[in-house]
């Protein structure tokens, strides 16, 4: 019977574990969901324990009373200034210049809201951490950002010192170029985004002590080894030439341009590459220019060629560019052509005119640096009369006949011309100037020369960046210059008088029919001394007084070959020969005693 007793006893016992496990859970769980609303209800309308305030405790305390304990706190211990201190030097930023203000009303609702959002589970976690770790809020606040920007980039430009890079110096002793490396000098910046952000951190706090402002030091040192690397680069440059050149244009680089395109690192600088080429695309770049012609009694009064729109190609130019000067670590002298895109005009040469005249057959340039106002003035003349001229197929051209007369009475000035075997003051001094131009556009375009003749001797203009021989002397009526279209097409003879550069351009328009000109290098022999200077007393200048009239050159005998060859068939085949004489200095020498 007690067995029994004893069973049930055990049964009852082991259901009734099971209903007190359940209890209990329950009660958890209802502590759980009571305990947060408890919580709630405690801290209405406060803020939840744990919350600080740039150190301030404004936990459980309504956003009004936290609203007081930060605006006393901030009316003992705010200042209006902070100050930046840089090597015993300060400046001062007036906080009313920047139109600043704490939000404290922001900062509190900030407060606030730490653990009350929308999500349940969230804010419990929230509620939890605040009480266990708290949480230090920074203050808010607004300014005008551009004022505080403008300030601070004025303390920087008090404080910058600019960098002087290492650089590349070519002196030179005893005809000899050196190579120097100079070392440059170290440059200081502010780190602006530093200080700024340094700034608003201390505004945040509501820190007013002194901000020590972030310098950059930027170093120019140059160690010994890359010192050694970069000069031995340089040294290797020295004598070398780089020829750059579109159509009429070069440009040469040598020796000083070329170490200076060099980096730190003895390697040639793209970007140094790609001002200086920028800067070179000004005399390049053009737009397209559609043709025009003008023609009226015999003589074209306004032309203007078809010609290509044309723009650098900087990209392209670069690569070429380094490939030429990369080759002269190894060759003297390199020569490249510019990379260029074109664009065709709209209305071409041979639109505008029924006269076969479409494109370039051949040009002649000739330089007078040097010359006086006055044979400038006569080249300038001559040219113009010449510029419009048409000459018809298989019409001689003379120069004489074209230029007309050359005198006073024609506006021409006096300027030094050959005459009865001295140089003298004469009109239209220059003038050969001009059909020693022509000449060599006759030449180039592979034409006939019916009639040409060499100076008496050899003349300082025509060798200006040409070999002697390459000249036509005129003077009227016996000595002329001729050529023979012998194309089938008309030529029109267009001039450019270049006053800048000095030089004179000639171009011939007609159209091409293929033919081939050979010109070779003039053979220069019998060269012979100028005679000593001769000095000639003039009784109309001052006594101690003296003046050059004529100037010295060497004798010699020039001959170059002319050939030309159109489809296996040779049009012109013949020797330009020049028998120079040998010229003598001559200066008048004053005797007047007046």
């Amino acid at each position: 019977m007690d067995l029994k007793i004893q069973a049930v006893k055990e049964m009852k016992f082991k259901q009734f574990i099971p209903s007190l496990g359940i209890k209990i859970i329950l009660v958890l769980i209802l502590i759980i969901l009571i305990l947060p609303e408890v919580y709630y209800f405690t801290y209405q309308g406060k803020i939840y324990p744990g919350v600080e305030v740039i150190g301030l405790h404004v936990g459980n305390k309504t956003p009004t009373e936290a609203d007081k304990i930060i605006t006393e706190a901030l009316a003992n211990n705010s200042s209006n200034t902070i100050t930046f201190e840089y090597n015993n030097q300060k400046w001062n930023i007036n906080l009313d210049e920047i139109s600043f203000q704490y939000d404290i009303n922001k900062t509190v609702e900030t407060a606030f809201q730490l653990g009350r959002q929308n999500q349940f589970i969230k804010n419990i976690t929230d509620q939890i951490n605040l009480w266990k770790n708290h949480q230090n809020l920074q203050l808010d606040y607004h300014l005008d950002q551009n004022q505080l920007d403008d300030q601070i980039a004025s303390i920087a430009s008090q404080i910058a010192v600019p960098i002087f890079e290492p650089s590349i110096k070519l002196t030179t002793d005893k005809g000899k170029t050196i190579v120097e490396i100079e070392q440059g000098k170290d440059g200081q910046e502010l780190d602006q985004s530093k200080t700024i952000n340094t700034f608003n951190d201390h505004l945040a706090q509501a820190n007013f002590q002194t901000i020590s402002l972030p310098v950059v030091i930027k170093s120019s040192v140059l160690d010994e080894n890359r010192s050694s690397i970069l000069k031995a680069k340089a040294e290797s440059l020295l004598g070398k030439k780089v020829t750059v050149k579109f159509e009429d244009n070069k440009w040469e680089l040598t020796e000083k341009d070329l170490t200076s395109f060099l980096n730190l690192n003895g390697q040639f600088d793209q970007e140094k590459i790609k001002v200086w080429l920028s800067n070179t695309a000004n005399s390049v770049n053009r737009l397209p220019q559609n043709a025009a012609f003008k023609f009226e009694n015999g003589k074209v009064l306004e032309f203007k060629p078809a010609k290509d729109g044309i723009e650098l190609n900087i990209d392209q130019s670069i690569d070429n560019l380094m490939d030429a000067m990369n080759k002269t670590f190894t060759e003297n002298s390199v020569e490249m052509t510019l990379s260029v895109q074109s664009t065709p005009p709209q209305i071409s040469t041979d639109k505008v005119n029924n006269l076969g005249i479409k494109e370039k057959i051949g040009s002649g340039l000739s330089l007078f640096k040097g010359s006086i106002a006055s044979r400038i003035h006569n080249i300038n003349l001559a040219s113009n009369r010449l510029n419009g001229t048409l000459v018809g197929p298989e019409e001689i051209f003379s120069f004489n006949k074209t230029v007309g007369d050359i005198s006073e009475a024609t506006g021409y000035e006096q300027a030094y011309i050959i005459q009865n075997g001295r140089t003298v003051l004469g009109d239209g001094g220059g003038v050969c100037q001009v059909s020693t131009t022509l000449f060599r556009a006759a030449l180039n375009s592979g034409l006939e020369i019916v009639e040409r003749h060499a100076h008496a001797y050899r003349v300082g203009y025509y060798e200006q960046g040409f070999p002697p021989g390459l000249d036509a002397t005129v003077y009227s009526p016996n000595t002329d210059f001729k050529f023979k279209n012998n194309t089938d097409n008309w030529i029109l003879i267009q001039t450019n008088v270049d006053t800048k550069q000095q030089k004179l351009t000639f171009d011939l328009y007609g159209t091409s029919d293929n033919r081939q000109v050979t010109i070779s290098t003039p053979k220069v022999s019998d060269q012979t001394p100028p005679p000593p200077d001769l000095y000639q007393d003039d009784p109309t200048l001052p006594i101690g007084q003296t003046k050059q009239i004529d100037w010295k050159a060497w004798g010699a005998k020039v001959i170059f070959d002319y050939k030309v060859v159109r489809n296996g068939e040779v049009l012109q085949s013949k020797s330009f020969y020049s028998a120079y004489q040998p010229w003598q200095a001559i200066f008048l020498k004053g005797t007047k005693t007046d």
